[in-house]
């Protein structure tokens, strides 16, 4: 007899296994198989549970052990990790619940109630979930950390040497991938020996339910990763194919299809040029011939895109977001009327093929049908070949380019009729998934409060604007406050991080209204403006040049050299050698031009005394004056930088435009004087909008012409009298937003048919978030809410009001025939505001440079410039900063005692957040 208390469940097994079939020989093969099945799954859990806890106990702890500090930091290991520790501790329980089965084993014994006891509890699903969406980001991390420090290569194999199996750390990793499919299998199997009366087969069914829903997730997550990592390597091919396109690899985009076309040139011909589809953007590039022996493509990759491709070079020319593209439906009749041939008869090709497929499933007489549907489609497809071939215009597509200069036209000639149809359904349908996807983009990441302490009591925020690039990558940010008598500049320096006032300092005996960053003159801007056109794309970030512009019909001409052989030849654009020496003759006591002055930007400042005072971007105002004070006898409402000219709006009404004389330098002493608005009802607010200038005054807009100075369009913002327009943003596309002075109602006009679209309350929104505060406080913000400042960045309107909250609202894609929205945008609540109001709003990019490009040359048309590659690089990296009295959280008790005391005493207060 044996004593059974000191044998392992392995043995026990056994030995029940051996009486079974002893005793019930004939039988019980059944449920012996049955208990084998379970011995196999209780020896495979068993060997899941040592792989996990070699990777925790070998891997993750050693190497986040002081003495492996070195190897690699703590925050990659715990993503090469990332739930390894929690999926431990499920199946630890899992396996010692199957232990206590088995220590009891009968033939009635179930196990279904184990799986259903683990796998439907929501925290283990949630696990598993958790550790599948980071898998392929930690195999990666393996990757990146291997080739960066060789230590952590070398331990890795260390461990892989010593493992019994020798398994190294990608493959014990994919274990929990691996492990779930075959639970599933597992159960299929007990199933099958499992009588349909025993009390585990219900059981069982349920598990397998459960098992198999996780197991499709599963599927699907390799499914995605393999399809992820393939489309990251088609984006670094076409990268490395056209020259030119840098910082094209991010994780959200994808290549959808490339194209041969022609474009028509300035001269009158057609150039050939090739379409690079992306989900987000259009890229249009040169074409030149390769010569001399042509690589063969991979025959263990025959579908490369670099096979594909490798026969032409590439250069870009533009590289247009999608959502400033669109289709322009053909306007011709007749043209309509063959398109509408070419669609009908073309689902009628489809539908008589699907009768045709119909038709032969037919059991009974079926022949005459047959040759009646033959015959029909292929009339209907000598049809359709006649149509295309007939009329060359169905292969063209004209599309409609949205820029700050106004809508462009592109042309563009396909191949056939079939490949343009083919082009627009993909860019309808990538424009469609990336209208669906802008819902769910990233919240801003609030970066902290940063207060300015008060040097004059009554100091308060006025303006605020970011230097722009001054050569060495750093950018600063002016903010400028007043108390009536005093205008002072603090700098806020956002290098090195994190960012912090370097200074503030009073510049002038008068109240600051505005200030503007004005870029340096160059050669460009001066001599080659004739010659090409540029333009660029706030809303996107996305600047382009191109050659010339049809008067007529405003189409591009994208027209470079591109011929057929192989010559490297590229255009050379106008050196950047110009200066931004100011005008000797301004009439000013403080003008001092020096060497030092040559191709500098500048900031303009304007003060309620009618003064503007300018300094270089890299002036150090502590120790510096300004390099030029321009007097005005009305104060300075309003500074532009617009179509190389600077615009002022002034109290009297007037606009002043000052341009650049023949030396580069603003001729300040001989500026032009527009007479736009009056006394009683000045320009308070211009903005830049589709090449023209939009001017508020009082209750209306006038739009000016920059070139003739002519009021080409006049529109009421209200109707009402006694409100005056107080903000305006613009995204870079079709749509403006205004704000009214004392209203808490924003509005969206068309910039082509000024028309409102829609009307915005953001009095609910502001009441949501100030829930948590006193009654009393509450009803009086509410009582006096107003919009107090707006910003359009990466598509979103920032909204700042006279209650301290900010709100945003995802800006709606506009189009030259949208009319009124059915609803307006939905307007979110931040958290983190201002105890008082809300002074501005402004944004500025936080990047340094880009490494330089290896290849020096540069095409005129292309956006090879250090700014435009920077955008490009950095796309979407920028800080939002709002200014207001004191800092609260609108979400919670502040716990701090410095923020207490801002918000108690109203200290001015920077808010910042990254985009």
């Amino acid at each position: 007899m044996v004593n059974c208390d000191y044998l392992t469940t392995e043995e026990r097994l056994v030995l029940f296994i051996s009486n079974m079939q002893l005793s019930h020989h004939s039988s019980t093969s059944l449920h012996d198989t049955r208990t084998h099945v379970v011995v196999e799954l209780y020896d495979t859990e068993r060997s899941y549970v040592e792989a996990l806890q070699i990777l925790v106990n070998k891997y993750l702890q050693p190497l986040k052990s002081p003495e492996n500090a070195g190897l690699v930091d703590a925050a990659t290991v715990d993503e090469i990790f990332y739930q390894i520790p929690s999926i431990l501790n499920h199946h630890k329980v899992f396996l010692e619940e199957l232990r206590k089965k088995l220590d009891t084993w009968e033939l009635k014994q179930t196990i279904g109630d184990v799986f259903l006891d683990v796998f439907t509890k929501p925290v283990v699903l949630e696990t598993y979930t958790l550790f599948l969406d980071n898998w392929k980001s930690a195999r990666k991390a393996i990757k990146t950390t291997c080739q960066a420090k060789p230590a952590f290569a070398r331990f890795l194999e260390t461990m892989e040497r010593e493992h019994k199996g020798k398994l190294g750390l990608d493959q014990l990793l994919i274990k929990p991938v691996q492990k779930i499919p075959r639970y599933e299998l597992l159960i299929q199997r007990l199933l099958k020996h499992t009588d349909a009366t025993h009390p585990d087969f219900e059981l069982l069914q349920t598990a397998q339910k459960e098992v198999h829903e996780l197991v499709v997730k599963i599927n699907c997550t390799e499914r995605e990763s393999l399809e992820w990592e393939q489309q990251q390597t088609t984006l670094r091919e076409v990268q490395a194919l056209v020259e030119g396109l840098a910082g094209i690899v991010t994780n959200d985009r994808a290549f959808v299809r490339h194209d041969l076309v022609t474009i028509a040139s300035n001269q009158g011909t057609r150039k050939e040029r090739a379409l690079f589809l992306f989900s987000d953007l259009l890229v249009i590039t040169s074409i030149k011939r390769r010569s001399g022996t042509i690589r063969k493509p991979s025959t263990s990759c025959p579908n490369s895109l670099v096979g594909l491709l490798e026969a032409n070079k590439y250069k870009m020319l533009m590289r247009i977001p999608l959502d400033d593209l669109e289709v322009m439906k053909a306007k011709d009749e007749n043209l309509r009327r063959m398109v509408r041939e070419v669609d009908h008869l073309r689902e009628d090709c489809a539908t008589l093929t699907q009768l045709q497929e119909l038709a032969a499933t037919l059991h009974g007489a079926r022949q005459q049908l047959e040759d009646l549907i033959k015959d029909m489609l292929s009339q209907a497809q000598r049809q359709l070949a006649e149509r295309n071939a007939a009329h060359s215009q169905l292969a063209c597509l004209e599309l409609t380019l949205n820029t700050q200069a106004g809508i462009e036209n592109i042309s563009v000639m396909f191949t056939k009729p079939d490949k343009r149809a083919s082009w627009e359904e993909s860019f309808n349908e990538a424009k469609q998934k990336l209208a669906l996807s802008a819902d769910r983009r990233p919240c801003p990441e609030f970066v902290g409060p940063l207060p300015i302490r008060k040097t004059r009591a009554g100091l308060q925020f006025t303006c605020a604007a970011p230097t722009l690039a001054n050569g060495q990558g750093s950018r600063d940010v002016w903010v400028c406050n007043s108390d009536g008598y005093v205008g002072q500049v603090c700098v806020l320096s956002l290098t090195p991080e994190p960012p912090q006032v370097i200074s503030c300092n009073g510049v002038c005996n008068a109240r600051i209204l505005c200030v503007a960053g004005i870029p340096a003159c160059t050669q460009r801007s001066n001599s080659c403006v004739t010659n090409n056109i540029s333009f660029a794309n706030s809303k996107s970030g996305i600047s382009i040049s191109v050659q010339d512009v049809d008067a007529s019909g405003g189409n591009i001409q994208l027209d470079s050299s591109s011929s057929s052989d192989d010559s490297d030849s590229d255009d050379i654009p106008c050196a950047d050698t110009g200066s931004l020496a100011l005008s000797s003759d301004v009439p000013s006591i403080d003008n001092v031009t020096t060497e030092e002055d040559v191709n500098q930007p500048t900031m303009w400042l304007g003060t309620e005394d009618g003064c503007i005072h300018v300094y270089n971007c890299n002036d150090n105002i502590r120790i510096k004056k300004n390099k030029v004070k321009i007097q005005h006898n009305s104060s300075v409402h309003c500074i532009i930088y617009l179509d190389n000219k600077v615009f002022v709006s002034l109290a009297n009404g007037d606009i002043t435009v000052y341009s650049r004389d023949h030396m580069g330098g603003w001729n300040t002493s001989d500026p032009t004087t527009v007479s736009v608005g009056t006394v009683a009802s000045p320009v308070t607010k211009m903005l830049p909008v589709s090449g023209k200038l939009w001017c508020g005054c009082h209750n209306s807009v006038k739009i000016l012409n920059t070139n003739t100075l002519d009021i080409e369009h006049t529109f009421a913002v209200s109707n009402d009298t006694s409100l005056s327009v107080s903000c305006m943003a613009s995204s870079g596309g079709l749509g403006v937003w205004i704000s009214l002075h004392n209203s808490a109602v924003l509005r969206l006009f068309h910039s082509g048919s000024y028309e409102c679209l829609t009307d915005i309350n953001i009095a609910p929104a502001v009441t949501k978030m100030l829930t948590s505060c006193d009654d009393i406080i509450r009803q009086h913000k509410a009582a006096c809410l107003r919009v107090t400042a707006l910003l359009a960045c990466n598509e979103l309107l920032w909204i700042g009001t006279s209650a301290g909250v900010l709100l945003t609202v995802p800006i709606p894609h506009i189009k030259p025939s949208t009319q009124r929205m059915s609803q307006p945008p939905i307007v979110t609540g931040i958290p983190h505001g201002h105890t008082g109001h809300v002074r501005f709003l402004t944004c500025v990019e936080t990047t340094t440079l880009p490494k330089p490009d290896p290849r020096p040359k540069v095409n005129r048309y292309s956006l090879k410039s250090s700014k435009t590659q920077q955008n490009n690089i950095n796309r979407g990296k920028l800080l939002v900063i709002s200014g207001g009295d004191g800092y609260e959280n609108f979400r919670g008790p502040q716990a701090s005692a410095e923020l207490q005391a801002g918000r108690e005493d109203s200290t001015n207060h920077l808010l910042l957040w990254k985009v």
